[in-house]
C-alpha cells in the first residue's frame, strides 16, 4: 500500500508539472482599443516577475503585468504564473530543492506579444534583485526579435512607433519589489508622465528597506546556496546553523540599496516578528518626510497575524504616522526563497522634497 501511495504521488506530481505548462486563451494579454489621448499622454505599464508579493487588487490593476517564472526540480519544471498557483499548495518538503529561473522566450511571447505592444507605450520592468533572479534578458530578446513587427503594428494604429522598455532593478525582493511597484503605480495613476515616473523609480531603492524572517532558515540557506551568487554571502552565513549558534535560530535578514546583511537574530520566529515590528514602529516615529509606505507579507493566516498585540501596536503607529500600510500574502514563488510560513516586510520612507 505504501508503494502504491508513492507511485500515486509521483504520478500526481508529473501531471501537476504537465498541467502547469498548458496555457489557456484567457491567460493571454488582451488587445485593447487604442485611446487617442495616448499621443499626448503615453501609457505606462509596470512589469514584475511572479516572485513579487503582489496582492489580488494589484494583480487586477490595468497598469500591472506579472511575468511568469520557471520553477525547476530535478526532472520536473513548473511554470509559475502568479495566479491560481500550484506552488501555494505545496508543503515545505515539496518546496525544498526548487529553483526559480527566468521564463522561456516562448512563455513570454504567448502571454505578451503582440497585444502588449499595442496596449502600452512604456514598459517599466521593476526587477527583483539580480543576484537572485534576472528576468530582463528574455524580455529584451522578445522585444528585439519582433522589433520590426511592433513598429508596424503601432504605426498602423496611429501610435508612436517606439515601444519603450526601461529596466529598473529594485534592489529588493518579495514585499520590497511589490511595495515599490505600489508607489510607481500610484505615480502613474496620478498622472505623472511615464518618463518622470521612471526617473523617480530609479531612486526608490535608495529609500526602501526589506526584512525577511524565514520560518525555516535551513531551507532558505539551501535555496540561496543553489543560486550561488557571491553577494548572497551575508544571508547564507546568517541562515547557517553552526553548533555555537543553535540557541539563536531565527535571523532577521535585511536588504537595502547597499546590499544584503543581517544584524539581528532571535531565539525563535515569533520573537523575531516582535523585534521587527518594534523596529518598524520606531522607524515610523522617527520619520520626518512625506507619508511612509509599509507592506507586510506572510505565508500564513493574515487574520491570525492581525490578532497579535505586536501587529496592533504597529498598526496604531502607522495610523499616527499617516503611513500607507498593506498586509498581503507572500507570493507562491517567493516561498521557494523564504521557506514555508515566512514573513517579509518592506518600508519605503520618501525623502523630503
Amino acid at each position: 500500500m505504501q508503494a502504491e501511495n508513492e507511485q500515486s504521488a509521483e504520478k500526481n506530481e508529473y501531471l501537476l508539472g504537465f498541467a502547469s505548462t498548458q496555457q489557456q486563451r484567457a491567460q493571454r494579454e488582451s488587445l485593447l482599443p487604442v485611446d487617442p489621448a495616448r499621443n499626448t499622454a503615453p501609457f505606462g505599464i509596470v512589469l514584475l516577475d511572479a516572485s513579487a508579493d503582489v496582492s489580488s487588487s494589484m494583480a487586477d490593476n490595468p497598469r500591472l503585468r506579472l511575468l511568469p517564472l520557471a520553477v525547476r526540480w530535478p526532472g520536473r519544471t513548473l511554470l509559475e504564473k502568479g495566479s491560481g498557483s500550484k506552488l501555494r499548495h505545496l508543503n515545505r518538503e515539496r518546496l525544498r530543492g526548487a529553483l526559480l529561473q527566468p521564463p522561456t522566450l516562448d512563455a513570454l511571447e504567448y502571454r505578451l506579444y503582440p497585444p502588449l505592444a499595442i496596449n502600452a507605450d512604456w514598459l517599466i520592468h521593476l526587477g527583483t534583485r539580480h543576484a537572485l533572479l534576472d528576468v530582463s534578458p528574455p524580455l529584451q530578446q522578445m522585444l528585439e526579435a519582433h522589433a520590426g513587427e511592433i513598429r508596424d503594428l503601432r504605426l498602423q494604429r496611429g501610435l508612436d512607433p517606439d515601444l519603450h522598455l526601461v529596466l529598473v532593478e529594485s534592489g529588493s525582493l518579495l514585499s520590497g519589489t511589490a511595495l515599490q511597484a505600489r508607489v510607481l503605480l500610484h505615480w502613474l495613476q496620478a498622472g505623472v508622465p511615464a518618463s518622470e515616473a521612471v526617473a523617480r523609480a530609479r531612486r526608490l531603492r535608495e529609500h526602501t528597506r526589506l526584512w525577511l524572517l524565514p520560518q525555516h532558515p535551513v531551507d532558505t540557506f539551501e535555496a540561496l546556496q543553489r543560486i550561488g551568487h557571491d553577494s548572497l554571502g551575508p544571508w547564507l552565513q546568517a541562515c547557517s546553523r553552526p553548533l555555537h549558534r543553535l540557541w539563536q535560530r531565527c535571523p532577521l535578514l535585511e536588504a537595502d540599496g547597499r546590499g544584503l546583511f543581517c544584524d539581528q537574530k532571535a531565539k525563535n520566529w515569533r520573537a523575531a516578528v516582535s523585534t521587527l515590528f518594534a523596529d518598524l514602529g520606531q522607524a515610523l516615529r522617527e520619520h520626518r518626510g512625506p507619508a511612509p509606505w509599509l507592506q507586510i507579507s506572510l505565508d500564513g493566516s493574515l487574520r491570525d497575524l492581525q490578532s497579535w498585540p505586536e501587529y496592533e501596536a504597529l498598526r496604531e503607529q502607522a495610523m499616527a504616522a499617516r503611513a500607507n500600510l498593506y498586509l498581503t500574502h507572500m507570493s507562491a514563488a517567493g516561498r521557494v526563497w523564504a521557506s514555508a510560513g515566512s514573513l517579509s516586510a518592506a518600508l519605503y520612507l520618501p525623502p523630503l522634497p
